[in-house]
């Protein structure tokens, strides 16, 4: 079984924003995480599976949309489908969170999806830069490390699944205040990898929506039809009733 990725809010900062009286230095708070108690990942009860469900006060987790997945390329000024070597998104993202006296504990599981292009070969191994990271009400980065998820493709492979488990510790007094923060996750990329991301968002949206205009369009000209198959049968009812011979009985 692969071991927990651990990662706690470890920085110098004021406290008070997090509820203490006092600021402290990074020593410090690592030294009050230590004494967190955590809850156990083994042999757990159903009572350690109740607290682990969402209360309503857990932070909020989410993958960055323009850093959820990162492409390789054979060259970086021609990135098209050809020069891909290997490609990895981020996806099935599940979250719990659980409650002690001075802390909240994420317990955070995603799957990595991978794939190769026309120029990855197999076998082969790659590793993925990804951060994890979070962030105040305000969007203020409070704390980052930067982990690697590694995909073996045999012989024979051109897709990967690969899952990865980890924990965020977030020291806090009030879990009322809690669903102030948020836990950010994507892949540590280079500005080419960005603006790649970037542009591929951008035409996704413009086929979006031209495909929508079409559908709009479409509507259109089928209620446009109905409306005049319609008036036309009105027409013709009202000449068919006009050129009816009329029998006057004396």
């Amino acid at each position: 079984m692969k071991p927990l990725r651990f990662f706690a809010l470890g920085i110098c900062f004021c406290i008070c924003f997090l509820g203490l009286s006092a600021c402290q230095t990074f020593d410090g708070v690592v030294k009050d995480l230590e004494s967190i108690k955590l809850p156990a990942l083994k042999n757990s009860t159903a009572t350690s599976a109740e607290k682990l469900v969402y209360s309503g006060n857990c932070p909020s987790v989410e993958a960055v949309a323009e850093l959820q997945s990162l492409s390789e390329f054979t060259d970086i000024t021609d990135q098209s489908d050809y020069n891909l070597i290997s490609s990895v998104e981020i996806i099935n993202m599940q979250s719990a969170c659980n409650y002690d006296e001075r802390a909240v504990t994420i317990d955070l599981s995603m799957n990595f999806s991978g794939a190769l292009g026309p120029q990855g070969r197999a076998p082969s191994s790659f590793s993925y830069p990804f951060f994890v990271a979070i962030t105040s009400a305000r969007g203020e980065i409070l704390a980052k490390e930067i982990f690697a998820a590694s995909l073996n493709y045999e012989p024979g492979q051109t897709t990967k699944l690969y899952s990865e488990k980890l924990r965020q510790i977030i020291p806090i007094e009030n879990k009322d205040h809690g669903a102030r923060y948020k836990v950010l996750v994507g892949f540590q990329l280079t500005p080419d990898q960005l603006a790649f991301n970037r542009r591929a968002i951008a035409d996704e949206i413009a086929q979006k929506e031209a495909e929508e205009k079409l559908l709009r369009e479409a509507e259109k000209m089928k209620k446009s039809a109905f409306e005049s198959g319609t008036q036309n049968a009105q027409e013709q009812a009202t000449k068919d009733y006009i050129s009816q011979p009329v029998t006057i009985t004396p």
